[in-house]
């Protein structure tokens, strides 16, 4: 029976992700705006009829694209819509990998940028993220790679998952103009930018031609169960992935909401306002517990357990209802990522993180 599958897939492992676990009341493995998702959500849902649901949804999402084209300045045929961030980014391997071709990944990040390369033969190479400099960045060295390895293409996380790092538009540019040199398109996975209080807007960087920027509409407005994301790129980069993009990859809901959430900017900013000072009390309380939060810039705080295993800390945190992101999957077992939530269930997490170091 082996014998059918892709010699490819030996290399490959389901990559483990957050959310999704029974009797977990308080999730905090997840990292989504703390504020919920808008009203408005559920209004534009009830507005479907029988017609709508009766009906094929656009393929190409034409009136997302308009709605998101006019917010950003951009023209239509920059915008494409996927079904999350998620499926945007396996679609660009299939436009520019093939076998042999290799893509710089920092690391640790998101797994399945590499899934996305070794499903079409290509290779990683990991550019490693240095713990004693709490996995920041070293520029120099993450062009130097660049350079010298010359890939077809580099993900870079913005801000990092799960470090929180957000590198700035000069820092970005440097990585961009490195990668343009070498013939080398860079993919910006933008997922929680909308809920950094650094954010910055990257929407002119495209002109530079290499460049493919993907964003989550879906941790922007705590809409997980509804799938939405779109990338922003050239008109020919947009028509290559047209080409191999599912048909329908959107479905009529998601569409709906899509339109609704363009006109939630206002409620961005009150989520990026919570997670600042819900951020600023967690960072203090887990210093408290003696533990190490790493500073962060996104939703999230990474956590080092200073050696104790996230697994047996989870196993703890779930008989009281309560998960974290065991970062095993990251190559972390010795860390947590903590999603930001509203103040309500901060202090109930750091009254269980107390009882279960106790324990421990």
């Amino acid at each position: 029976m082996g014998a059918i599958f892709r010699d490819v897939l030996k290399k490959l492992e389901a990559c483990h992700h957050g959310g999704g676990l029974d009797d977990v009341r308080l999730d905090f493995s997840t990292s989504l705006n703390p504020l919920g998702p808008p009203p408005s959500i559920l209004e534009s849902l009830r507005s479907l009829n029988n017609f709508d649901l009766s009906s094929y949804p656009d393929t190409d999402s034409s009136t997302v694209c308009e709605e998101i084209a006019e917010h950003l300045n951009l023209s239509n045929d920059e915008i494409l819509l996927g079904n999350g961030a998620s499926e945007l980014l396996f679609m660009i391997p299939l436009i520019s990998i093939e076998a042999g071709d290799i893509a710089i990944i920092p690391s640790p990040t998101y797994g399945e940028y590499s899934h996305s390369v070794l499903m079409m033969g290509g290779e990683v190479c990991r550019h490693e993220l240095k713990r004693e400099n709490n996995f920041r960045m070293d520029l120099d060295s993450f062009k130097h790679d660049i350079e010298t390895i010359k890939p077809k293409l580099v993900f870079l996380c913005n801000p990092n998952n799960p470090t929180g790092e957000y590198l700035g538009r000069e820092e970005v540019l440097d990585i961009l103009e490195t990668c343009r040199t070498t013939d080398t398109l860079l993919v910006i996975d933008e997922a929680y930018a909308d809920l950094s209080a650094k954010k910055w807007c990257s929407d002119d960087l495209i002109e530079n031609g290499n460049l493919i920027i993907v964003r989550s509409l879906t941790k922007s407005f705590s809409c997980a169960g509804i799938r939405i994301g779109y990338l922003i790129a050239t008109r020919e980069i947009v028509l290559a992935l047209k080409a191999v993009k599912i048909p329908w990859n959107v479905n009529i809901l998601a569409q709906k909401v899509a339109i609704t959430l363009t006109k939630e900017i206002d409620y961005l900013r009150g989520g990026v306002e919570l997670v600042e000072r819900e951020k600023a009390y967690l960072a203090d309380e887990l210093k408290r517990l003696s533990l190490n939060p790493i500073a962060s810039d996104a939703n999230y705080i990474l956590v080092d357990l200073e050696g104790r295993s996230a697994a047996s800390l989870n196993e703890k945190l779930l008989a009281k209802g309560i998960y974290l992101r065991d970062c095993t999957s990251f190559g972390l077992p010795a860390f947590v990522r903590i999603g930001i939530r509203n103040h309500e269930d901060n202090l109930r997490l750091v009254e269980a993180l107390d009882e279960s170091l106790k324990e421990w």
